[in-house]
C-alpha cells in the first residue's frame, strides 16, 4: 500500500518525464527547418477600363416599394388584417370560406411576447405545433400563440376542445392563411 508521500513523488517524477520528453528534443533540434524563400510576384500589367453602363432603372422597383406602402404599415403590419407582414394570419370561423385557408386553435393572445414565448414553449414540449402570429389590436401589438394548421374543421374542433381541458384555456378554432 503507497503512502500520500509516495503517490505525490511518483506523481512529480511522471510529470518532470513528461516535460522531459516535450522540451529536450527542443534544445537538440538544433536551427530547424529552413524558411522557405519565395520570389516576389512580377507587377500585373492589367488595364482595368471604368464602367460607364447607365445606372439600373429603379422605376418598377419604385413602384412595388410604392405598393407596398399601401397594403402594410409603417411598423410592418398589414392594413387589412393587421398582422405582421410574413406571419400567418388567423381570421374568424365565418371567415370567407376560401378553399385554400386551413384550420387552426388559437390557445392565448398576449400584449406582452415573454408570456407568448413560454406558452409555444409549453405547447412544443408537449408536442403540439405551436406559432405566433403577431397582429395590431386598436393599434396595440399583441401576440396570439396558435396551434395547426389542420385541414379539418372537425379536427380543429377536436383539438380546441383537448387544449381546453389539458390546460384550462379557451381556446378559438380560427381560419388559418399561410
Amino acid at each position: 500500500m503507497l503512502t500520500d508521500q509516495t503517490r505525490y513523488r511518483l506523481t512529480g517524477l511522471v510529470f518532470l518525464l513528461a516535460v522531459a520528453a516535450i522540451f529536450l528534443p527542443m534544445l537538440f533540434d538544433g536551427d530547424g527547418v529552413e524558411p522557405m524563400q519565395l520570389d516576389p510576384l512580377p507587377a500585373a500589367d492589367i488595364e482595368v477600363e471604368r464602367d460607364v453602363a447607365p445606372p439600373p432603372d429603379m422605376t418598377p422597383v419604385v413602384a412595388v416599394r410604392d405598393a407596398l406602402k399601401e397594403v402594410v404599415d409603417e411598423d410592418g403590419y398589414a392594413t387589412d388584417t393587421g398582422t405582421r407582414f410574413g406571419d400567418a394570419v388567423l381570421l374568424e370561423d365565418n371567415a370567407d370560406a376560401d378553399a385554400d385557408l386551413k384550420w387552426a386553435v388559437q390557445v392565448a393572445s398576449f400584449s406582452q411576447q415573454e408570456n407568448a414565448d413560454r406558452l409555444i414553449e409549453r405547447l412544443r414540449s408537449d408536442g403540439y405545433a405551436a406559432f405566433v402570429s403577431n397582429v395590431k389590436q386598436s393599434g396595440e401589438p399583441a401576440a396570439r400563440v396558435a396551434v395547426g394548421p389542420l385541414i379539418e374543421r372537425d379536427a380543429a374542433v377536436r383539438l380546441k376542445a383537448e387544449v381546453d381541458r389539458r390546460y384550462d384555456f379557451e381556446a378559438v378554432v380560427v381560419r388559418f392563411r399561410p
